[in-house]
Order: structure tokens, then C-alpha cells, then sequence
């Protein structure tokens, strides 16, 4: 359908009945391509970045929630490109939800276009390793087009000392507030409070350890407890934007089951580490 007759017939008041138009042109005047005005969209590390056309004039642009029309955020007279900041880990907050809900509104003086960005948000936890105080090292990879915020990692089923399972039907997202449970290590190694190591960009790995100890005994471990038998855990990565995401991993347990000091916990002192 050609924008530019549309515009055409109504300013000379002409009737338009095309089947199959109506809906791309609610306000047919107001509405315009958004192949005419969007160049493309990314997502660079915390931000999603906007780029539109040269020959277009856009006098406002605003990030927004479609299902809801709440305006995130605004930038007035953007260049050709433009940034708006979507994660916020410093409150475990984010603008890219599991609902494909977000776009970006460009305001023209020909009128508006709508382009939607939203991506699907997913990970996957590797390499789950036991430590000798009982938590536990892993890799997260972020395999989505989007930021992967972390809200929190639970490892449970048959492991010492597991958490609540973020896959059960009495599991509520929205109430549930322990903190992320994890830090990032190595080159994650957070460095400030603003909690950066729990942003994976898409596409990136990034390594974490629990805070919690999964791997700790809280009544004491046996020697049956430290045999060395394979058993299986599982992990779960609950999303910030919503949902979760859960692996079964394999582990060993061995060694003498040793007490940590200044803790009512006892850990066997020979893990062998883990598998996915």
C-alpha cells in the first residue's frame, strides 16, 4: 500500500476502502511505515540502541510499553541514533519484559511510527562446580538478541542444601525477593553497587558463584553423603524480565565430611566437581 497516496486522497478528500489497510492505518493521517522511518535497532550492553533514517525529521521519540501505553522514557530531537538505558541491576529492574510489549515511538511532522523491539529473553547455566565451602561456580550464557538481567539462581532437587524451585505451579515471581543469590567472578568480578555482573549481554557468557551453599550439608554430612556417587541437581535462572529457565546438571560428592568453621554446616572435603 503506497503511504504517500493515502496522504494524497485525504487531503483532497477522497475516500479510501481497501481491504487490509484499515488496521495498519487506524488514523490513516497520523501513521506512517515504519520501514519509511526506522533504520534498525540493537541492544548494546544495558541499552537498546535506535536508528532511524537520514531523510527523516523525528521531533520526539519515546520508549514504550504497548500493552499498557506507560512512556518509559523520551528523548527529544534525537540525532540519527539514539540510546535508551532498558536494565537497571542496581534494583533488578528492566524494560524488556517476557510479553513482546516493547517499542519505540518515533514523532515526525508527518506523523507517528511504531517499531516494535522486543526480543525474547533466555539462558542457560553450564558447568555447575561445587566449591569447598559448599557454594557453587557455573558459566550463564545469554542465548536471546537481548540483555539478560539475573533476579535470582536457584540449584535444588537432590543436592545438600537446596533452594526454593522457581519451575513449581506454587512458585509466585512476583513476590519473591531474596536477593540474585549469586556474584559475578573473575572477569564478572563486580566493581561498584550498581551490580553490573548480573547484566549478560546477549550473545556472552559470564562466570558467577552462589552466595548461598548448595553443596553444604545443614545437619552434617555422612560418610554415604561424601561416596563419590553421581547424583543429579538442577539449576534455574529466574529472569528479571519474567520466567525461568532450568537444566539438570550431575555431580560427585567425596572426601572426609569436614565442619566449616563458624558455621553449623559440614561440607565433604574432596568435591570432584560437576557436569551439565
Amino acid at each position: 500500500m503506497n503511504r504517500r497516496s493515502v496522504l494524497r486522497a485525504l487531503a483532497t478528500g477522497g475516500v479510501i476502502a481497501s481491504a487490509g489497510c484499515t488496521e495498519s492505518f487506524p488514523f490513516a493521517s497520523d501513521q506512517l511505515s515504519r520501514e519509511d522511518v526506522f533504520a534498525g535497532y540493537r541492544y548494546d550492553g544495558t541499552a537498546l540502541v535506535v536508528e532511524f533514517r537520514d531523510s527523516i525529521d523525528v521531533q520526539r521519540t519515546v520508549l514504550v510499553d504497548s500493552e499498557t501505553d506507560e512512556e518509559h522514557e523520551t528523548v527529544d530531537h534525537p540525532t540519527a541514533t539514539v540510546r535508551f538505558p532498558v536494565v537497571f541491576p542496581d534494583r533488578l529492574e528492566t524494560y524488556v519484559t517476557r510479553q513482546p510489549a516493547l517499542s519505540v515511538r518515533a514523532e515526525t511532522p508527518d506523523g507517528r511510527a511504531r517499531q516494535s523491539v522486543w526480543e525474547p529473553v533466555h539462558g542457560a547455566v553450564r558447568n555447575v562446580e561445587p566449591l569447598a565451602d559448599g557454594r557453587a561456580r557455573f558459566d550463564l550464557e545469554n542465548q536471546g538478541h537481548a540483555p539478560l538481567l539475573v533476579r535470582f539462581v536457584a540449584i535444588y532437587d537432590d543436592v545438600p542444601n537446596p533452594t526454593v524451585d522457581p519451575q513449581s505451579d506454587s512458585f509466585d515471581h512476583s513476590s519473591f525477593d531474596p536477593g540474585p543469590g549469586v556474584v559475578g567472578t573473575g572477569t564478572n568480578r563486580p566493581l561498584s553497587p550498581s551490580r553490573t555482573d548480573l547484566v549478560v549481554p546477549a550473545g556472552e557468557t559470564k562466570p558467577f558463584e552462589t552466595t548461598y551453599a548448595p553443596f553444604a550439608f545443614p545437619d552434617g554430612a555422612t560418610r554415604a553423603d561424601c561416596d563419590g556417587d553421581e547424583r543429579t541437581g538442577k539449576t534455574a535462572v529466574v529472569h528479571a524480565s519474567g520466567g525461568s529457565a532450568a537444566y539438570g546438571f550431575t555431580y560427585r560428592l567425596e572426601g572426609e565430611s569436614t565442619a566449616l568453621e563458624g558455621r553449623e554446616v559440614s561440607v565433604c572435603d574432596g568435591g570432584d566437581g560437576a557436569r551439565n
